[in-house]
């Protein structure tokens, strides 16, 4: 199931990050100490926390063109191996106060250095593919793609509501393009470059979170609130952890005979007391998955209320080894079901949260039924940052999450950052959090990072 599989090296952790001339001006240093959960950069509009957590999602998933759009001269990636890695930008001098186009230009080199290893070098211009801008420019008027032309090179995009350019729609809307048409691709990085960044699968979330924009011809399906989506996502893994229950309940029912008949001594750990604790334990188990519409537990039946026999005992081990490899199937939803639950309910008036089969369900406190796309602005923030964070972020993760704050309570704000330790634990994540909140920030000042030279942490606020 997608979200559960481990990264190549979990050991290895990013530990700083500095980009020099950032929008053409900004330099910004932020240190991540390897036994921190999270960093949280604030500063105030225009100093480019938006812009760097899109360099470094860009950088880890290898985005070419993102990485070649970005305004920013230089940048350097260092991890707790001793690993470096260099993005520059070439073609341009490293002087100060460069405007965004002069800081953003078609090509830059990756240098990788390890120790011991000498140094690796990638250049972006060896994986350009040519482009008749003509012909572009006609494609893109003529697609799907929701964009308006203003003027040669510059486009309205009609989703996010700003100007971009041509090279813009191209790493936005890249999936409804055909590959010739793309500017930068990914071929031909070396295997080493592409083995340090595996090391940390990170997981952009940013600031428009309310609607989906998905590939389509039509535009109503393409704009989808981004609660039903989840809703439909949620449904999709209980359907797939279903299917893998099933293959694992038929192979172990098909052996159950032969593996009963082979065990004829009685080992000493099957004792009458950690039978009925196995048991119990499981039963909780059941009652969750019931929870869910996952299992009926009326035909569950208890254990007798006498001492068990030796026989009894044997059967009921072998049996108790198969039903918790069985639930085991379903323990990644199950953990993070409780926790999202847990979490949002916690938030929410007089309604509440419930999962299961179909999606999601919010009830209210008279018992009326309401669809998640009717919540307000603020709850389906909670609802779509919580889930996103504990199913679609992958284990091991680099999570950047832009502006958190957005349609949050103030309550629900100081309450955050408790959260992602909580998500953290669960997930064997960490975390890089953009904000402009004091009530984010609460308690972990110690935590912060100011994205302006001279910029004390606490002055922005004091």
């Amino acid at each position: 199931m997608s979200g559960q599989e481990p990264v190549e090296n979990p050991e290895r952790k990013l530990i700083k990050i500095e980009v020099d001339q950032l929008l053409g001006r900004f330099n910004h240093k932020v240190d991540f100490p390897p036994d921190r959960d999270f960093v949280i950069l604030h500063g105030p509009n225009g100093i480019g926390k938006t812009k760097l957590l899109e360099l470094v999602s860009a950088t880890f998933s290898l985005d070419v063109q993102t990485i070649a759009d970005t305004p920013f001269r230089s940048g350097v990636f260092t991890f707790t191996d001793g690993s470096i890695l260099c993005i520059e930008r070439l073609g341009q001098e490293a002087l100060p106060g460069l405007s965004e186009e002069e800081a953003s230009g078609d090509d830059f080199v990756m240098r990788l250095l390890q120790s011991g290893r000498g140094e690796i070098t990638w250049r972006a211009s060896e994986s350009l593919t040519q482009i008749d801008p003509p012909k572009l420019s006609m494609y893109i008027e003529r697609s799907d793609i929701p964009v308006r032309k203003m003027r040669p090179g510059r486009w309205a995009d009609l989703v996010e509501g700003d100007a971009i350019s041509t090279r813009e729609v191209i790493s936005r809307y890249q999936d409804l393009l055909p590959s010739r048409l793309v500017a930068f691709r990914s071929d031909g990085i070396p295997e080493e470059i592409t083995k340090l960044l595996s090391s940390a699968t990170v997981h952009l979330i940013e600031t428009q979170r309310l609607i989906n924009v998905a590939p389509g011809r039509n535009k109503a399906e393409r704009r989808q609130p981004t609660v039903s989506e989840f809703s439909r996502d949620f449904s999709r893994r209980l359907d797939e952890a279903l299917a893998l229950n099933s293959r694992v309940s038929q192979g172990l029912d098909r052996s159950f005979p032969r593996r009963l008949l082979s065990e004829t001594e009685l080992a000493p750990e099957i004792t009458e007391e950690a039978i009925r604790s196995r048991y119990s334990a499981q039963s909780e188990i059941r009652r969750r998955l019931t929870a869910i519409s996952v299992l009926d537990a009326s035909g569950e039946l208890p254990l007798p209320d006498r001492t068990l026999e030796p026989w009894e005992k044997r059967v009921l081990w072998t049996y108790l080894d198969d039903t918790e490899e069985k639930l085991s199937t379903f323990q990644y939803l199950l953990d993070r079901v409780a926790l999202l639950r847990e979490i949002v309910n916690s938030r929410f008036l007089y309604k509440e949260l419930v999962l299961d089969r179909e999606g999601f369900k919010v009830v209210t406190a008279t018992g009326k039924e309401i669809r998640p796309s009717q919540l307000s602005s603020g709850e389906q923030h909670e609802l779509v940052l919580t889930y996103d964070l504990l199913f679609n972020a992958q284990k091991n993760s680099l999570i950047l999450i832009d502006e958190p704050e957005i349609s949050l309570h103030v309550a629900w704000q100081k309450e955050f950052l408790n959260d992602i330790v909580r998500i953290a634990a669960i997930n064997s994540s960490r975390f890089i959090v953009a904000t402009h909140s004091p009530q984010i920030i609460n308690k972990y000042w110690s935590n912060t990072v100011g994205l302006e030279p001279g910029y004390e942490n606490e002055s922005l606020w004091a």
